[in-house]
């Protein structure tokens, strides 16, 4: 935030937590580093309660709507998760964005189905797990459509919107 680009001896791979919080750190400016820990702190803590949401949201899909609340009731409660967010850890974002690609995945509007895949390029940024994340979503488009043809055309789109995000990034 400081440089304002990233620097140059900074690794490739997961450097979407640092590039998301220097757009938090450049709108507040603070004099010592505790205070930007304390808003790392902060944004972690908003996203796993923002997390809640798509789990919920995914629970209602497979489970009736007591089970679902139940089942975001866990996931909320959950120490690591707890634990990850007093830290200003990375996980928090990409497990609220994971959850919410899952949700978006599920849906059975093929549009939507494709704008997982645009988050999946988001996730592979901030965590380079996010490969296998686009890995199995490729799988289960495979499982999905019953025509080769749809099947084909489904993978090379969402393929295309994954690079799309994912490339710049890793040029």
């Amino acid at each position: 935030s400081i440089l304002g680009h990233l620097p140059t001896d900074f690794t490739i791979a997961n450097n979407g937590w640092p590039v998301f919080l220097s757009f938090f750190f450049s709108i507040f400016r603070f004099d010592n580093t505790y205070d930007y820990m304390i808003l790392q702190r902060e944004i972690t803590i908003s996203l796993s309660i923002l997390t809640i949401i798509p789990v919920y949201f995914l629970c209602r899909r497979f489970f009736d709507k007591p089970y679902a609340l139940v089942g975001a009731a866990i996931f909320a409660l959950e120490p690591r998760i707890i634990q990850n967010s007093l830290l200003g850890l990375s996980e928090s974002l990409y497990i609220v964005m994971i959850s919410i690609t899952l949700c978006l995945f599920f849906s059975s509007n093929r549009k939507i189905t494709y704008i997982s895949f645009l988050i999946v390029g988001f996730c592979t940024i901030v965590r380079s797990e996010g490969i296998f994340v686009l890995m199995t979503f490729l799988i289960m488009i495979i499982f999905r459509s019953d025509k080769i043809e749809r099947k084909i055309i489904d993978i090379i789109i969402s393929g295309l919107i994954f690079l799309i995000i994912f490339l710049p990034i890793a040029m």
